[in-house]
């Protein structure tokens, strides 16, 4: 009776002890967080060939599609800037001026390899006033 229970114990350990380090990996390997431009560089050599997520604003004139598909283009949080490769899905939103998060690695020639391209919505508010004006003109 008690090594059946021992048993029992031991493997429900197990199970538990697997359970949580494969939600502690997960955890650690999806944990990435928003730097700006400057902060990037200024963890450099350490930031090269890490994953890291940065976001800043689509410089103008900067966008180039090839023809194999990947795209280029620069951002900028206003003090620095970065040029990104990229190869994927574009959202439908990314032109110049748009704030764009980027994931990826950085290169030692202010490159920077994007797995992942995200274009923030410039919304803008309105207000009830000119909400209702434009419903009366319709």
């Amino acid at each position: 009776m008690l090594k059946g229970r021992l048993k029992f114990i031991i493997a429900i350990s197990a199970i538990f002890i697997s359970v949580g380090y494969l939600i502690f990996t997960g955890v650690s390997e999806s944990g990435v967080y928003y730097l700006k431009i400057v902060e990037l560089k200024e963890g450099v050599p350490s930031t090269y060939k890490q994953k890291v997520r940065v976001s800043g604003t689509v410089v103008e004139g900067s966008i180039i599609s090839e023809v194999s598909g990947k795209l280029k283009f620069a951002i900028t949080d206003g003090s620095d800037f970065i040029n990104v490769k990229y190869s994927g899905i574009v959202p439908d939103i990314f032109r110049d001026g748009v704030e764009a998060v980027v994931e990826g690695s950085y290169n030692p020639d202010n490159s920077f390899d994007a797995d992942l391209l995200l274009a923030k919505c410039p919304t803008k508010y309105e207000s009830t006033d000119s909400i209702q004006r434009a419903e009366k003109t319709y």
